[in-house]
């Protein structure tokens, strides 16, 4: 999986370096391209989160947590519904572990609007509720659905419809989803459950195996 990252990034350099200057630099800590690839010191699921900027990262659970759960997902994609509610009752249920839902929105247009929605609504700190409210409705997202879901978080519609027009949020997308294809997630959700990557829909039972 390394080698797949190290070939992606090597060969998209410029893209990645375009993505992270553009996000905002106080947000968090620049991750050099070196560091992604050849440092092996920490564990390539932990320099993901690093290279995020905070907004742009959906947290349950403590920082501290000793098992990290991440996953890449789309709001249009059925598996990481069905799995969202389990995600979501494990890191309640256990205070040794967080979940970490990072966008990738590969399934429509639709998806990349909503994903910056949700980015801009951390904006607002309301990108938690914001996100676990976009996967309890039911049937298909559309616009009615979703305008009640603005309107039951509680979100500034102004201030959304100026951040969502901002090309920091916009790079905030797409660096997560540039991170997600180089780590190797050809769809949604992909997993990692602590080091081990996981591509595809898993029950909460194997997903409970591999904690600690």
């Amino acid at each position: 999986m390394v080698w797949v990252t190290a070939f992606h990034v090597l060969n998209h350099s410029n893209e990645l370096g375009h993505y992270i200057s553009r996000c905002n630099s106080n947000a968090f800590a620049e991750m050099t391209l070196e560091k992604l690839i050849f440092d092996n010191t920490q564990p390539f699921h932990l320099k993901i989160l690093e290279a995020i900027p905070e907004n742009g990262k959906i947290q349950i659970g403590p920082e501290n947590a000793e098992n990290t759960i991440i996953e890449f997902m789309d709001y249009f994609c059925g598996y990481c519904k069905k799995i969202h509610p389990e995600l979501m009752e494990l890191a309640k249920i256990r205070n040794d572990t967080r979940v970490i839902f990072l966008q990738h929105p590969i399934l429509s247009e639709s998806s990349k609007v909503i994903a910056e929605m949700v980015i801009a609504a951390s904006y607002q700190n309301k990108g938690l509720e914001f996100h676990d409210e976009l996967f309890s409705i039911k049937g298909s997202i559309n616009q009615e659905k979703l305008e009640q879901v603005v309107n039951k978080v509680g979100l500034d519609i102004l201030k959304l419809r100026i951040d969502i027009t901002k090309d920091e949020i916009k790079n905030i997308v797409r660096l997560s989803s540039f991170l997600a294809n180089g780590a190797g997630a050809r769809g949604t959700p992909t997993f990692f459950i602590n080091e081990e990557f996981v591509p595809g829909y898993v029950s909460s039972q194997q997903i409970k195996s591999l904690l600690k």
